[in-house]
């Protein structure tokens, strides 16, 4: 059996594809992968001036409409599962705790009805959320009811990070 060295075993990358299928997802081209896509495709080097100029080039990312991608329409829907079930389960906890307090039988301390109706409906929608607390689902209601798990002040701006993080944390004044 003879040994093929292992950089003759790699299939080349397909450059054009590449480069073509980064600008139709609306990612950043940077100018190597144009100069890499325009030699592999004449089959040899460009000149050295060419090349200077080509790796400037930048294609930017392109801006698509739609949702963003962070947006979860799963989440959403879950979250209006929970708000129309909740009630309910709140209700049922709430009886439940009055019966034991009715029959001599102290309720779990810490316990309170609002957190048990989480944790149902945590149990039963475990896909939707996967591992999170009752408390973390709770806040997530919370969130989602009063409008600001969409809100426009939880979006950044993803073309300036660094005005983001300057928002955030500004710089301490020099005293």
């Amino acid at each position: 059996m003879r040994k093929i060295a292992f950089s003759d075993q790699n299939l080349p990358i397909d450059c054009p594809l590449s480069v073509r299928t980064s600008i139709q997802t609306g990612k950043l081209v940077s100018g190597d992968e144009l100069l890499r896509m325009i030699e592999q495709c004449t089959g040899r080097l460009l000149p050295e001036k060419a090349r200077s100029i080509v790796r400037l080039a930048l294609i930017a990312p392109v801006k698509t409409a739609g949702r963003p991608s962070g947006f979860s329409a799963a989440a959403d829907l879950a979250l209006k599962r929970v708000d129309q079930r909740y009630p309910a389960l709140l209700r049922y906890e709430q009886r439940k705790k009055d019966r034991l307090l009715k029959c001599g039988k102290a309720a779990l301390k810490g316990e309170s009805p609002s957190l048990l109706a989480y944790e149902r409906l945590l149990r039963h929608m475990k896909d939707e959320f996967g591992p999170i607390t009752r408390e973390a689902l709770k806040n997530k209601h919370s969130e989602w009811r009063n409008g600001y798990f969409h809100s426009a002040e939880n979006h950044i701006d993803s073309e300036d990070y660094d005005a983001e993080i300057e928002r955030l944390f500004p710089a301490l004044p020099e005293s």
